[in-house]
């Protein structure tokens, strides 16, 4: 688990064998997965299972978005449809293990959101661990630009993003505090809260409260 620095914003996978939930699983341990979820392409692009998990800390911290690095997701993760344990979808998180790896939230204004979602596309379509699947946010961005110029719209809530305007955002504590390179943008002094739940507690709250679960890839982040 990467340390928290006092300082957010094209992938090959060799063929994984899909994580599959133990029949003798009980009701309330499992989840019926619609839709098949994979973490494939995690660090370049938008991913089912990464919109599942940015949604699940968005619930936690009560915000109105969620940011959640590639570095916190297994990139080789795939999820069959069907019943699912609870337990097996918790292991798609790379620190689920880690209990300092809390939700934490953040106050960012709409202009340092646009920085962020030009840090997390910067490399596009290499890979990057900065890279962040996100919840509540839209980004439209043109990988064949300047890194630093290449989001054309960035959207909060299906509306426009407004950039004076603050806004609540959920991520993971070492994000929070400026990891992978958003130290350039935000930090320390704009953490509001830290919830002191973990991620894999915030993941698996929120499934226990989605008994099914339709999560597919719907175009939070597009190119153009």
């Amino acid at each position: 688990m990467k340390t928290l620095p006092m300082t957010i914003f094209g992938l090959v996978l060799m063929a994984m064998p899909a994580f599959a939930a133990s029949p003798a699983a009980s009701t309330k341990d499992t989840v019926q997965v619609q839709n098949a979820l994979s973490a494939s392409g995690v660090s370049s692009r938008e991913t089912s299972l990464g919109n599942l998990i940015a949604d699940a800390l968005r619930q936690t911290g009560h915000t109105q978005i969620a940011l959640i690095p590639a570095d916190e997701i297994d990139g080789s993760a795939k999820i069959s449809a069907g019943k699912v344990e609870i337990s097996t979808l918790v292991a798609t998180l790379r620190y689920a293990a880690d209990p300092s790896d809390t939700v934490v939230v953040l106050n960012l204004t709409g202009a340092q959101l646009l920085k962020v979602a030009e840090r997390s596309v910067s490399r596009a379509p290499q890979p990057f661990d900065g890279f962040l699947q996100i919840s509540g946010l839209q980004i439209r961005y043109n990988p064949t630009q300047a890194a630093g110029s290449r989001v054309s719209l960035v959207g909060v809530g299906g509306g426009e993003m407004d950039a004076g305007k603050t806004y609540r955002v959920a991520v993971p504590r070492p994000l929070a505090g400026g990891s992978l390179g958003y130290f350039q943008i935000f930090g320390q002094k704009d953490i509001t809260e830290d919830t002191g739940i973990p991620i894999a507690k915030s993941l698996s709250s929120y499934l226990a409260a989605h008994p099914t679960i339709t999560t597919v890839v719907e175009d939070r982040i597009t190119t153009r």
